[in-house]
């Protein structure tokens, strides 16, 4: 290793410049040249010792005045050296020791040759160096100070560079490019093959003296390999891929108290729930959450057979802002033992680029309710990779471990077979899940926090006391779906339904009929809407005028009711028509919850609106509550007493599963 110490011609970097030792003086000054422009300085010996061990100044290799050019010594670790090179290494260091041991030796061969037949006769080689080797070797050592000079430079052996022209360069580019489009998997043979057809098609268009050669496989596999892990990955995988696999893991976002960051995500649950009534599987619901960044705790969730919307985020949202109630048990002896004390209104929402989060409703609420919506760059899910990571962790410890469940990947289940084996409903899951959610995970030590969600929840609360909105109903004002409509003397018309009341009197006698107002509405619920006025502080309730048909329905039913109404060709006043389409859809969706396909079920679970919110105790549309055109009684999870939970060719589920098989939680890295 090239030493740094103070003598003459010395040069070193300090501080960003050259400097050359000039000359050293007896009481220690040191006179320095500045190599650039020549500028003499004088600094003290104790100085640049000082600047040395705070690592301002580094010795630059091989620039003494007068050296020989520098030769590039090997600097990685000697155990990557062969067994050869490493011996030859050490037999060189033998001679020179052997003839430096000797003292001040004069460089003949007279004088040093019996010095070299010593040192051979003592590690019995049978070949020594000439004398002008060992004298190369020695003046190597001697310029770099550095034993790593005697190791030979086998490693630069060969040429750097291909020998192949550049037009078969760019055709072996253009037929890797190729390969790799058709097949992610393509294999060096296919890509000869590629570029042996266009090395024939441009020599058919050359002279014969300037015929392109083709080059061998082996040579093409050896461009394979002189192109980086980076873009062999995008030929293979896409730039997505590739930009994660090869991204920079760096400690991500930091939060010192709890609601400064929540993120939002939706997951489809690998789980097959059951119809409460026929008990035939429906699908597999998605799930909602919300998830405080700080403690990890789950602060609201929002289940449904429903794809991803905004609705879903709506009631998520609301049930992690509202204190949570007591949930009705339907499994008395799975009671949670925790309340679910989180709740608050958050100061930035990290949602991804879905459509579910574009619109203007969530941008509405956020406005109204001062939430600051952060959206994630496209495909770059590791911008809010605790949500992510958090529902992997629900179906990874939670979802597969109950009957019924999917799995991540068709291929694991094997002979298991998910629809046979379903147990659960909604509001069995509903309750499953909180108890899951309470008990097990919020009291496991996290992995990125070292600590429990429980406990971390309750030191955040130390130090910030959770914001609620004035009060519940002005949550409801603001918190929803918004459209806007125009204010007619009738009332207000929305997706087809009436809504009017003596509220609207005076916005109507003070701006008009013809006047633009803002609509809020709960899409799981079109009984009732909120209307603001032009610079009003406050909405007014107004009440559909026909409640029998409203209350309850949800927007997808009221859409389906609607579309049935237009192809029978009846207006959409007419009140038999409706009732005739009601009727029409109940026996749809009658048939469809007792057809053999779990498309078909699901799709009814989807339009009779089943979701958490319902199963919660939202009151549910009165075109629905029978749900048998026969006059038989449906049976009610919350009036029937608690199912056993037995089924025919499905073993009865063991609930010791619901504690995760690692302790700790899993989360990326940051």
């Amino acid at each position: 290793m090239t030493g740094f110490g103070f003598r003459k011609n010395m040069v070193f970097s300090w501080s960003g410049a050259n400097f050359r030792i000039d000359r050293i003086h007896e009481n220690g000054d040191v006179l320095l040249e500045r190599t650039e422009d020549g500028v003499m300085s004088v600094r003290t010996r104790e100085d640049l010792l000082s600047d040395y061990r705070e690592g301002k100044i580094a010795a630059v290799a091989h620039v003494e005045i007068g050296a020989a050019p520098a030769i590039r010594s090997f600097s990685r670790p000697l155990c990557e050296l062969s067994t050869t090179v490493q011996h030859e290494a050490a037999r060189r260091r033998h001679y020179l020791q052997k003839v430096c041991s000797a003292g001040n030796v004069v460089f003949t061969k007279t004088r040093l040759w019996p010095l070299i037949l010593l040192a051979a006769a003592e590690i019995n080689d049978a070949q020594p160096p000439s004398t002008t080797t060992v004298y190369r070797w020695h003046r190597r050592y001697c310029r770099d100070k550095d034993s790593r000079a005697l190791i030979p430079p086998t490693d630069l052996r060969g040429p750097r560079a291909i020998r192949q022209v550049e037009k078969i360069l760019q055709l072996a580019s253009d037929a890797i490019d190729e390969a790799c489009k058709a097949s992610p998997m393509a294999s060096g043979q296919s890509i000869y093959t590629r570029l042996l057809t266009k090395i024939d098609a441009e020599n058919r268009f050359l002279a014969e003296k300037r015929q392109l050669k083709a080059p061998s496989l082996r040579t093409v596999y050896r461009m394979l390999l002189r192109i980086d892990a980076f873009d062999r990955t995008v030929l293979r995988e896409g730039k997505i891929e590739a930009e994660k696999k090869f991204a920079i893991v760096k400690a991500g976002v930091k939060t010192s108290q709890i609601l400064e960051r929540v993120e939002i995500d939706h997951t489809p649950l690998d789980l097959f729930l059951i119809d409460e009534r026929s008990k035939l599987p429906l699908g597999r619901p998605t799930l909602t959450v919300v998830i405080d960044h700080y403690s990890r705790m789950l602060l609201g969730f929002h289940l449904s057979f429903g794809n991803p919307s905004t609705a879903a985020v709506m009631g998520a949202l609301r049930q992690a802002i509202l204190p949570k109630a007591a949930l009705h048990n339907v499994i008395p002896e799975l009671t949670p033992t925790r309340d679910w004390i989180c709740y608050g209104r958050p100061d930035v929402m990290v949602v991804d680029n879905g459509m579910e989060f574009h619109g203007k409703d969530l941008d509405s609420v956020a406005y109204d309710l001062g939430i600051r919506i952060q959206f994630c760059p496209k495909h770059q899910p590791r911008f809010k990779g605790v949500v992510e990571r958090y529902l992997g962790t629900c179906n990874r410890f939670f979802a597969h471990q109950l009957p019924g469940t999917s799995l991540s990947r068709w291929h694991l289940r094997g002979d298991y077979d998910p629809l046979k084996h379903a147990v659960l409903t909604l509001s069995e899951f509903h309750q499953l899940f909180q108890k899951w959610v309470l008990d097990v995970y919020a009291q496991t030590v996290h992995r990125g926090t070292r600590e429990t969600p429980w406990a971390r929840w309750h030191q955040g609360l130390q130090r910030r006391e959770p914001e609620l909105p004035e009060s519940a109903d002005a949550l409801d004002k603001r918190i929803g779906l918004v459209e806007e409509r125009t204010l007619r003397a009738d009332g207000i018309l929305l997706h087809g339904i009436q809504y009017s009341g003596d509220s609207l009197g005076p916005m109507l006698r003070t701006f008009g009929p013809g006047t633009k107002v803002r609509v809020l509405f709960n899409s799981e619920d079109l009984g009732g809407i909120k209307v603001w006025a032009p610079n009003s502080p406050d909405p007014v309730p107004v009440l559909a005028l026909d409640q029998t048909y409203a209350r309850g329905l949800t927007s997808l039913q009221n859409k389906l009711i609607r579309a049935a109404v237009r192809e029978k060709g009846a207006s959409q006043q007419d009140a038999g028509a409706l009732g005739a389409a009601k009727q029409s859809i109940v026996s749809a969706v009658e048939t469809l919850m007792d057809s053999r396909k779990q498309k078909d079920r699901r799709r009814a679970a989807e339009i009779v609106g089943s979701s958490t919110s319902k199963s919660a105790g939202a009151e549910a549309s009165t075109m629905f509550q029978g749900m048998r055109c026969d006059g038989n009684e449906p049976s009610s999870p919350v009036n029937s007493p608690p199912r056993k939970f037995a089924k025919i060719d499905a073993p009865p589920p063991s609930y010791s599963f619901f504690r995760p098989k690692n302790k700790l939680t899993e989360e990326p890295g940051k």
